[in-house]
């Protein structure tokens, strides 16, 4: 009998370059470029994915302007979410196979591995399977949104029925999937967007209720809406709109900072906080990423909703190629989108 010899790495087609997006100094979109570079072998752990669908994300463009909690070390890639098809596995990868269509998780440096390219390297531990019965431009931003909302929504069980959760940039692809998430678990959401443009598109995304944030006092109509007050706020975009949903809350209840859209400060209302009984917090969801175990569970939970269809993530319904990025990213800077951004490849 003669024993065959495995080569790695496994490969299904050989391409020789792939094309990126970088930035070379911070600034807005204008400062994304394409470039061209020679596409390495995944080394042993790593996995070749050719890029289907990459999700933008607010973070990236906090990234690109300089703003976020990460530096850029330039010339810089970018990109931290999206769906492909594993195209080549290194040595040692044991949970994949050629032609399997994953997720990719943020990576440790988007500077060095962001995923805007058509060809990524991925350590096997970043991928997640794609959820089944999605296309790829919904499946490329399943993960992240709801893997955000984890933590608040199902292990500490703040989105119980009958309890009313405030979810600000209602329009963003987090909100929609608490929104989204919310409801399968019993709970009611209000959304807060800033214009009346997007209300009729929020109301139809099954939002309980929508509060325009320039036309209307937050607190009073919060009040209004749940007759005691809110139960928990999610919140991703910080600044001097804060206090006026602290008065719109229930005597003890929790509010959660994830980020911070407006670029305003965003102060501690003291007295506000004291008056409700309000808790505040912050949260990324990098915490849960490299908690294995409690990423296991999240995936185990959401498989099955994604794939009977009682949670779904929300793609903006304008479509962009790989060379429209640019035109991508001022599309999800300019507020019109409802849901993620995708650039498809």
């Amino acid at each position: 009998m003669t024993l065959m010899t495995i080569q790695y790495p496994l490969v299904s087609t050989a391409p020789t370059t792939t094309r990126l997006l970088e930035f070379t100094e911070y600034g807005g979109p204008e400062v994304l470029d394409k470039a061209t570079i020679d596409i390495a072998e995944p080394a042993a752990g790593e996995v070749r994915v050719r890029m289907k669908a990459l999700a933008l994300n607010r973070s990236n463009a906090l990234f690109r302007s300089g703003t976020y909690v990460f530096e850029a070390r330039f010339p810089s890639r970018i990109g931290t979410e999206g769906v492909g098809e594993v195209d080549a596995i290194g040595a040692d990868v044991t949970e994949y196979v050629i032609g399997q269509r994953v997720n990719l998780l943020p990576p440790d440096n988007e500077s060095t591995h962001g995923y805007a390219a058509d060809y990524n390297n991925v350590p096997q531990e970043k991928l997640l399977l794609a959820p089944e019965g999605l296309t790829d431009r919904k499946a490329a931003t399943a993960w992240v949104p709801f893997l955000t909302i984890y933590h608040h929504f199902v292990e500490k069980g703040l989105a119980a029925p009958g309890r009313w959760i405030v979810l600000p940039a209602a329009s963003s692809s987090v909100s929609l999937a608490a929104n989204s998430l919310s409801h399968h678990l019993g709970a009611k959401t209000i959304g807060i967007t800033r214009t009346v443009a997007k209300k009729a598109a929020l109301e139809a995304a099954g939002y309980d209720a929508v509060i325009i944030s320039e036309d209307e006092d937050i607190s009073a109509r919060l009040l209004e809406i749940t007759g005691e007050g809110a139960d928990f706020v999610f919140d991703p975009v910080g600044g001097p709109q804060l206090e006026k949903i602290i008065g719109g809350l229930k005597q003890g209840a929790e509010i959660n900072v994830y980020g911070v859209l407006d670029a305003a400060e965003t102060p501690l209302p003291v007295f506000a906080l004291m008056h409700s009984g309000a808790t505040i917090g912050c949260y990324m969801v990098y915490e849960l990423l490299v908690d294995l175990t409690r990423l296991r569970a999240a995936v185990d939970y959401y498989l099955p909703l994604f794939k009977s269809g009682q949670i779904a993530p929300v793609a903006d319904d304008k479509l962009f190629t790989f060379d429209q990025s640019v035109e991508a990213f001022q599309h999800m800077e300019s507020n019109t989108q409802l849901g993620k951004v995708i650039v498809s490849f």
